[in-house]
């Protein structure tokens, strides 16, 4: 699925954030059909009393408003908010978690705010009548590095506004959809023959009960989510594949569900408690930043009790370091991006997630084939009570 672009248009009060946003919304809806708008005012509403103005509850409420933007963006639906919401922490956040995101900051004068007043919220001010006015009783953290800067002092007509916002060109980052034309081509090729189960699935079947639920993060040609199937689970495998996925979904089996989406950040699918969640040879083919979030996800999706069972690469096996070096651990080789796992970082970051590790291995001959002998990371994990 193609993320949606999340339009952000901050300023102070008065700066016209409204203003351009919607007719930034009526432009972009003439060749965008999935787009909302949002505007800071409505929003305000939509939460009600349960925050104030001050700076701490005006931070929480603005921490809302990006999560979600990041709901609707993940599902393909683009967003225009307006909002002042000036702190870096905040934007910080949706440049690092929202794959398409446009920073506009209209900049205004404090003199001109105060001549245009157009809420009177200025003019109570002075009077007295209301305070905690973001910019004047609360200090603001104006915006750093916006990726579109507006002079809307009266000089440039709403209409210049907006294209220049439109001749902005949005970048994709991070994107799951990294390898996807290489797997295409691969399940096109292989899946008419499904390979046996893994050796990871068929180590692991002894945890699993019969009758639970399970989701394969990342299923690909559906080898070892068929196997837990024969073992009577009900499985959901998800992969950004289509080819993979149009073909499993062709097979109409009662007790599994086969959708193709972004693993990482699929909030209809983590909506859903699982008993089990498998990942294989997943977690080396996502960036690190996309780990931490797939880490959010999977410690509110699993029950308490529930098992996250994992396989990934070593750094210690023999492909690690060849090729490009695109991150911390990982690295494009032949085309093929893969991250590997050092098991003293990735252990801590699952038991701050409420995890306790009940099997760790880590060697060779977990996957031998005639070609290669990769050195892998095994772990299965326990979910603890929520919200330890």
């Amino acid at each position: 699925m193609e993320k949606g672009v999340l339009y952000w248009i901050t300023g102070l009060s008065g700066a016209g954030k409204t203003t351009v946003g919607t007719k930034l919304y009526y432009e972009l809806r003439k060749t965008c059909p999935g787009l909302v708008i949002l505007d800071g005012d409505i929003l305000k509403k939509l939460v009600g009393d349960s925050l104030g103005y001050s700076r701490e509850e005006r931070l929480k409420r603005a921490n809302y408003y990006s999560q979600m933007c990041k709901i609707l963006t993940d599902q393909g639906i683009t967003v225009i908010i307006c909002t002042i919401a000036m702190y870096d922490s905040v934007r910080e956040w949706n440049r690092k978690y929202i794959e398409k995101y446009v920073e506009v900051y209209l900049k205004v004068d404090r003199e001109i705010l105060m001549k245009r007043d157009k809420k009177g919220l200025y003019s109570r001010q002075r009077s007295g009548k209301v305070s905690e006015i973001a910019g004047l009783d609360i200090d603001v953290e104006y915006p750093k590095t916006p990726d579109v800067v507006i002079e809307n002092d009266g000089s440039v007509s709403v209409r210049e506004c907006v294209e220049k916002i439109m001749a902005y060109p949005v970048k994709q980052k991070d994107t799951f959809r990294r390898d996807v034309d290489y797997w295409n081509h691969y399940y096109a090729k292989k899946l008419k023959e499904i390979q046996s189960p893994s050796d990871f699935a068929q180590s692991v079947i002894s945890h699993l009960e019969p009758g639970k639920s399970l989701i394969d993060l990342g299923c690909g040609n559906g080898r070892d989510s068929l196997y837990f199937m024969e073992h009577h689970l009900n499985v959901t495998g998800i992969d950004a594949s289509e080819e993979a996925i149009s073909q499993l979904n062709q097979l109409k089996l009662e007790n599994g569900n086969f959708v193709c989406d972004d693993f990482v950040s699929s909030k209809a699918l983590y909506q859903v408690q699982y008993d089990y969640i498998y990942s294989r040879w997943t977690m080396h083919a996502i960036s690190e930043q996309q780990e931490d979030e797939l880490l959010e996800n999977v410690a509110e999706a699993v029950k308490e009790g529930g098992l996250f069972l994992i396989e990934a690469r070593s750094i210690q096996d023999d492909l690690y370091g060849k090729g490009m070096c695109v991150g911390n651990n990982a690295f494009i080789y032949h085309e093929h991006f893969r991250r590997f796992m050092d098991k003293e970082i990735f252990i801590p970051k699952l038991e701050n997630h409420g995890f306790r590790v009940i099997s760790l291995e880590e060697g060779e001959n977990y996957s031998k084939t005639e070609t290669s002998n990769p050195v892998l990371v095994r772990i299965v994990a326990s979910r603890g009570p929520k919200g330890e």
